[in-house]
């Protein structure tokens, strides 16, 4: 069984990807397993920050996320994609959209994305 609780980060080990949290009864937990998607500039964690964990019985535990809410990862270059990008079976590269939002009178549809 296991207990989630909120916490501040009161250290960090990058090396191990673990970090211990003081609780709010200021309590510091063993290492906690700092999982893939908050490790590094993913997470931006840093000591004093509020987060969600999971401590067992046996005293191990993971981080679940920022308290937050935050992802805290932002691309910072252009993504490129080899060829056409679709969400479902809408093309990035081919969509139109309809004039139908009221800057155009009529109907009718726009022409494929410049790019």
């Amino acid at each position: 069984m296991g207990t989630i609780e909120k916490g501040t980060i009161a250290s960090l080990n990058t090396a191990k990807n673990t970090a211990r949290v003081q609780t709010k009864a200021g309590i510091v937990t063993n290492d906690l397993v700092i999982p893939w998607h908050l490790r590094g500039g993913s997470g931006n964690l840093v000591k004093g920050m509020e987060v969600v964990f999971v401590e067992f019985d046996d005293q191990t535990g993971i981080l679940l996320g920022r308290a937050d809410g935050n992802w805290g990862f932002y691309f910072t270059a252009g993504i490129t994609a080899a060829g056409d990008v679709k969400a479902g079976t809408v093309s990035l590269q081919k969509h139109t959209h309809n004039y139908t939002w009221g800057h155009d009178p009529g109907s009718g549809t726009t022409g494929a994305p410049n790019g």
